[in-house]
């Protein structure tokens, strides 16, 4: 080349430097297009290995002893049946026997007598609570 057309030493530097630069970049570019291809690409490939991994037959277990099966009516707590009735009891009077109270009660347990009021009682309970109930054995 001409000395007129070649541009002087700290010109062509400039130029040099930029362009380093933007390999850089597309280098960085690449190699995370590469790690997201890879990562994207484990997946399926993890999903292949975990089903061919797998062994092909499963055996089920067999019982030597069938188990014994309890109902639902041995579980049952009577602790709720027993506050139900008790606080329904309390609230209810032979004097009104029409209440809703009494008839609940009277469902519950035809064959008791509700209560007689008596005028230094208190007339109805505040809050009736369970503190142990046992079931009985089978």
């Amino acid at each position: 080349m001409s000395p007129g057309k070649q541009a002087p030493a700290g010109e062509a530097a400039a130029p040099m430097a930029a362009g380093a630069r933007l390999v850089a970049m597309q280098r960085r570019v690449r190699l995370s297009r590469i790690a997201l291809l890879t990562a994207i690409a484990a997946g399926p490939l993890a999903l292949c290995i975990a089903v061919t991994s797998t062994p092909a037959t499963v055996q089920a277990a067999t019982a030597a002893k069938p188990a014994a099966v309890r109902t639902a009516a041995g579980l049952a707590d009577p602790g709720g049946y027993a506050q139900l009735f008790v606080s329904a009891w309390l609230r209810s009077s032979a004097d009104d026997e029409t209440s809703v109270q009494a008839r609940l009660a009277r469902s519950m347990a035809p064959d008791v007598d509700l209560p007689d009021p008596a005028s230094d009682v208190q007339p109805v309970p505040r809050s009736v609570a369970v503190v142990r109930s046992e079931t009985p054995p089978t």
